[in-house]
């Protein structure tokens, strides 16, 4: 049914000013009534769907490693019931420096069969720690990437650049810090002012001052020279690696099919989820379902204790929508992404612009249409262009 299944852990000791993702304190919270809940979730996907084609396993949050060793032992036991995981290639976990500083939960997860870990910095500066309300120290972010690279683990570090005050030379030294450890992959995302976040509503206050436009360009221009100059190859506009690629990401810039399981997950099915659905019409196919579960931690818990998907909404994907979204996020892959004829003749003036604009290049021979290095600076305006609607 899916190649990829995210899973979804909420719980976060504190939430940071810039973070929009599903999320709710731990403190307070009756975690394992939520793993009880999670498990039912997977349980029902495995008896309607089962996991046979399932390549990667994705654990995001929230802050995943907030739970304990038991709880982790407790799912991952879960997850091997049933799922081979001798046929994945590649189990993921995402985790924060101040919760993930025990040996024996390191030591938990090698166990368990995970291979890559991603490890949310940020920053090695700790004025802009304290900026993004962040509980980590810079010294327990070098603290964690040593323990895990003598666990042998795939380690990426989460960078953002563009933090409210940061100057172009605190993000050269942020890259310098990290090029020193020893780290297999940097996703570097530019801060994105977000709804609903306190950096959002300081802003709209007129009490935050954004970066300048041209001085984060500068930066994201500044981390591609300094990580391949490292001997990383830039792969995904905001991802670099020095050994392999995110397999499980590779899943959704190539628009493929996933499951995802937890509070306010996403997913993209090859069928109706919802049993609402199947009961109006059981026979009912479709190419690609959209779905979206609850972001109500209660009604999350609700639905599964009577046996319910705790999906809030799902529709089918168009033949449109399909062709655009696997043009843009395509595209957000530095090899490009090889079209047919009919998207040659649908978009061909537009690609004749953006040709003439230097944002983008096509390969006749091999159909291949990539960014140019113009073009990854302005990639939103290109994307634009792929729009049907």
């Amino acid at each position: 049914m899916a190649q990829s299944l995210y899973i979804h852990i909420p719980f976060c000791d504190q939430i940071c000013s810039y973070c929009d993702f599903p999320k709710v304190f731990s403190a307070g919270q009756d975690t394992d009534a939520y793993l009880d809940a999670l498990l039912q979730e997977l349980a029902i996907y495995n008896d309607r769907f089962g996991f046979k084609e399932l390549q990667t396993v994705y654990i995001g949050g929230g802050t995943p490693s907030v739970l304990t060793t038991r709880q982790l032992d407790r799912l991952f036991n879960y997850l091997h019931t049933v799922i081979d995981f001798s046929g994945l290639t590649e189990v993921s976990i995402e985790a924060n420096p101040e919760s993930l500083n025990a040996r024996n939960k390191i030591a938990c997860l090698k166990k368990h069969g995970v291979t890559r870990v991603s490890l949310g910095v940020q920053t090695f500066h700790e004025r802009h720690l304290r900026i993004l309300e962040r509980s980590h120290s810079a010294e327990d972010a070098r603290a964690v990437i040593q323990m895990l690279a003598e666990h042998g683990f795939e380690i990426n570090v989460d960078m953002i650049y563009g933090i409210p005050s940061q100057t172009l030379q605190d993000w050269e030294a942020d890259l310098d810090t990290l090029l020193a450890l020893p780290i297999t992959h940097v996703s570097a995302y530019s801060l994105i002012l977000e709804e609903h976040t306190k950096f959002y509503i300081d802003y709209m206050k007129d009490q935050l001052e954004l970066v300048a436009n041209e001085v984060e360009a500068d930066m994201f221009e500044t981390v591609i020279d300094k990580l391949t100059a490292a001997g990383f190859e830039h792969y995904e506009i905001s991802n670099f690696t020095r050994s392999k690629r995110s397999d499980h990401n590779l899943t959704y810039w190539k628009n493929d099919h996933y499951i995802g399981v937890g509070l306010g997950a996403h997913g993209q099915a090859k069928r109706w989820l919802s049993d609402e659905s199947q009961r109006a019409s059981p026979t009912v196919t479709a190419m690609r379902v959209r779905y979206e579960n609850t972001r109500s931690i209660t009604a999350y818990k609700a639905s599964l204790t009577e046996g319910k998907l705790p999906i809030l909404a799902q529709h089918e994907v168009s033949k449109d929508e399909t062709m655009e979204e696997t043009m843009f996020l395509g595209l957000r892959l530095l090899e490009g992404i090889q079209i047919s004829n009919s998207q040659q003749r649908l978009y061909k003036e537009k690609i004749e612009k953006l040709i003439n604009f230097d944002y983008v290049t096509f390969d006749a021979l091999h159909q291949n249409l990539r960014l140019t290095r113009k073009g990854l600076l302005m990639a939103n305006v290109v994307f634009e262009e792929f729009l049907l609607t």
